[in-house]
């Protein structure tokens, strides 16, 4: 039974969660190559990385249940929790349970992935233009388009399976955490010791606020929607494979031509 309740998520940390899945929710309706649906999608991996450069600094100067320290627990641990969920008796932990802050990781790790990979197929279909990140990805991999729609596939079976234990949580354990994301409480067994501990201070605040704005300007200050959405004629990691069969041809044509050095 419950009877109290605690502050858990901090402001924040609750805005980058709802953020977050609306925006791996976008890029996975709008994954295609062509038109508005491809520079929503480019917009919504740019927005991804963003809140996850974020979340990782938040998750080391953020408020204290925001904290990796609060979360990350070692293999012992998890296993024991693993074990008490089986037996449908599972610890109450006031911030992420083991298995939880397990996911938290895999999903930001796959996360960074994704954006990676994305970002390096675009650069392979010639879309540097359009972005700053893809130019930096050279002339990218269309090897990595392959790998990114399947980690694509592999991030919502995730993210499947992490609202199946945020149901299953609240049907056993008779916990919401829906509610708590939302609202930043959450409510405690009776005999809980738990008090309320302080969120991060206004100043951190303010200079986390500047720190995303700043990125978020390098991230979206050069984003060309009009280049994304117009497919390149000839990506640029065809430009030399072209260049070559020219050379090539003219060579058969012209076999007393020199071959420059």
């Amino acid at each position: 039974m419950s009877n109290a309740s605690v502050r858990v998520w901090d402001l924040p940390t609750r805005i980058f969660h709802w953020l977050l899945a609306a925006s791996v929710l976008v890029a996975y309706i709008t994954g295609g190559e062509r038109g508005t649906a491809f520079v929503l999608h480019v917009g919504a991996g740019h927005l991804i990385l963003l809140l996850l450069l974020f979340r990782i600094l938040w998750g080391f100067i953020g408020s204290p249940y925001s904290r990796f320290a609060d979360f990350v627990y070692s293999w012992r641990s998890t296993l024991t929790y693993l074990k008490d969920v089986v037996r449908l008796r599972p610890t109450h932990f006031v911030g992420h349970n083991p298995l939880g802050g397990l996911m938290v990781l895999a999903m930001f790790l796959l996360l960074l992935a994704i954006v990676g990979t994305g970002l390096s197929s675009a650069a392979a279909r010639g879309y540097q233009a359009g972005a700053p990140l893809i130019a930096a990805m050279g002339s990218g991999s269309r090897a990595m388009g392959d790998i990114h729609e399947t980690l694509g596939s592999l991030i919502m079976i995730l993210a499947g399976i992490h609202v199946a234990a945020v149901f299953a949580h609240w049907l056993f354990a008779r916990e919401n955490l829906v509610r708590a994301m939302v609202t930043g409480r959450k409510r405690l067994a009776r005999e809980s010791t738990a008090v309320d501990r302080p969120f991060a201070g206004r100043a951190r605040l303010a200079i986390m606020a500047v720190l995303v704005l700043v990125t978020a300007v390098g991230l979206f200050g050069q984003f060309d929607a009009t280049v994304l959405s117009t497919r390149p004629t000839q990506p640029l990691s065809q430009t030399g494979e072209a260049a070559s069969s020219d050379m090539a041809d003219e060579q058969t044509q012209n076999p007393d031509s020199e071959i420059p050095e």
